[in-house]
């Protein structure tokens, strides 16, 4: 008999997320219809049910984890309640399954499935944050661990993993990281437009000064310098209330 610590023989053909996805819903079906292939993994599962009756009960019960357990290959041996709440995956298609069937096609930020399973299996346990796939296609942020199981003589047993749906925590890194964007573009705006203001000042003064130097050319005056100043005011002017609406902007962000 293979050592059950052995991983899956390199000859075996990996099949991808999708694949295992549409497998998953073949098999609930062969086991809806009664089929033989549907027996397998109902009976392991009524197995890891007798044998520890406590482990069923946490992932039965509890609600804000998905609980659920692997063979040494990772193949999904028992699906708790949390985890089909959370994921919306059934027992049916889960157990016999794949690990790799939650995982996005492209991986995850954290990883691939056969990569946790390796770290778990050389240290002991994999913790780490990614996205994960839900029954419908859709994807939501997790915080996962995933454990090997071993006896006392180190042998390992299998796997098993506990998931948290953390979409809420991440939706809102997500605004505070769009808020300081915001928040910085403000004050790029406020500094380019106090620059301006700055240079509007001396082409006001220097107006001033060519003003105070040419008053004996009136017309010169009437006809050049006037309109130009006036219109170096209404640019101020437009460039004073363009700082104010940004400082009303800057207020309702920090309110």
């Amino acid at each position: 008999m293979a050592d059950a610590d052995q991983e899956t023989s390199s000859d075996t053909p990996i099949r991808s997320p999708a694949e295992e996805r549409r497998d998953a819903i073949r098999r609930a079906r062969a086991r809806m219809n009664g089929q033989a292939e549907g027996d397998r993994p109902a009976a392991r599962r009524e197995r890891v049910a007798w044998a520890d009756p406590a482990f069923t009960a946490l992932a039965e019960n509890v609600r804000d984890y998905a609980i659920f357990l692997m063979d040494p290959q990772g193949v999904i041996l028992y699906w708790g309640e949390g985890a089909r709440l959370m994921k919306w995956w059934h027992k049916e298609e889960t157990e016999g399954s794949h690990l790799r069937m939650l995982y996005p096609e492209e991986g995850s930020e954290d990883g691939s499935a056969e990569a946790h399973l390796r770290d778990a299996k050389r240290l002991g346990e994999y913790t780490g944050e990614g996205r994960r796939v839900r029954r419908d296609g859709s994807t939501f942020w997790a915080g996962v661990t995933l454990t090997a199981l071993r006896d006392e003589e180190g042998k390992l047993l299998g796997f098993t993993k506990v998931t948290r749906d953390l979409q809420a925590r991440r939706g809102i890194e997500v605004a505070v990281a769009s808020t300081n964007a915001a928040q910085s573009a403000r004050d790029q705006a406020l500094e380019k437009a106090s620059s301006a203001l700055a240079a509007q000042n001396l082409a006001q003064e220097a107006a001033d000064f060519a003003r105070e130097n040419l008053l004996g050319t009136r017309e010169y005056i009437d006809k050049v310098l006037e309109p130009q100043l006036e219109a170096m005011q209404a640019e101020r002017a437009r460039l004073s209330a363009r700082i104010d609406q940004l400082e009303d902007y800057r207020k309702k962000l920090e309110g």
